[in-house]
């Protein structure tokens, strides 16, 4: 799900990767080295978690040499890094910068955790009036759900408007909502955020799921937004 803009990003890195082994790298075994490219090519996958208070996804998409590239979705952003890894006691620590392009970027410090399958480090900020945010992230593979949240019938079922014309405005709008989190859905407003990095199974791992719904879905959407009269004039279908 990774966008065209994180890809090329990500290309460009390695095109321009000019590696510099210090001396000791040089000494290394054969046996060594490859055992230091098997960890690092198994720390390949999504890793989900807190950021501060919100849900993120780290992907690592491959390792090249000796750089690690990748990219983030949190908080309806998605942003690309890459950056040089090195071989630790717990498997790999990987240093990987944004492009430094958006007001919101900055760079992870993070170990893979080879036996665990966990990353742990941080985020710093490039903007320094901001403080950093400590990581602890779990593997974890994106799956879509339908039976997913407290309302899996906006996913299961073709709703009727005599299921939904006697709800409140915020039950309509949480269940709308959920049919866009069960896809893996990187919400930009607050509260959405808040509520779905409460849930266990909320990943957020896309910007625009419009091309993902099911046609239940699809419908069951439109039926819900007609009901949310006071919400309209604030949200769009997408839960912005």
């Amino acid at each position: 799900m990774i966008s065209l803009q994180s890809r090329f990003i990500m290309w460009v890195a390695v095109a321009c990767l000019v590696t510099v082994l210090p001396v000791q790298a040089q000494q290394l075994t054969n046996e060594d080295i490859q055992q230091a490219d098997k960890t690092a090519s198994s720390a390949i996958g999504t890793y989900t978690g807190m950021f501060d208070q919100h849900k993120i996804t780290v992907s690592i998409e491959k390792v090249v040499g000796q750089t690690v590239l990748g990219y983030s979705v949190v908080q309806g952003n998605e942003r690309a890094f890459s950056g040089a890894w090195s071989t630790v006691e717990e498997g790999i620590a990987f240093v990987g910068k944004e492009p430094g392009d958006h007001a919101e970027d900055g760079v992870f410090n993070l170990t893979f955790h080879a036996k665990e399958k966990t990353l742990t480090g941080n985020w710093e900020p490039q903007n320094k009036k901001r403080t950093g945010v400590p990581l602890a992230l779990k593997a974890q593979k994106f799956k879509y759900n339908p039976k997913a949240g407290k309302y899996p019938q906006t996913s299961t079922k073709l709703l009727k408007e005599t299921d939904v014309e006697n709800l409140r405005q915020e039950e309509l709008r949480l269940m709308r909502n959920e049919i866009y989190a069960r896809h893996g859905y990187s919400f930009t407003i607050k509260d959405m955020q808040e509520h779905f990095a409460k849930v266990d199974w909320y990943m957020p791992v896309a910007l625009d799921v419009a091309g993902k719904l099911t046609p239940i879905e699809t419908k069951n959407a439109a039926l819900i937004k007609r009901y949310e009269t006071y919400g309209a004039k604030y949200y769009d279908r997408f839960g912005r």
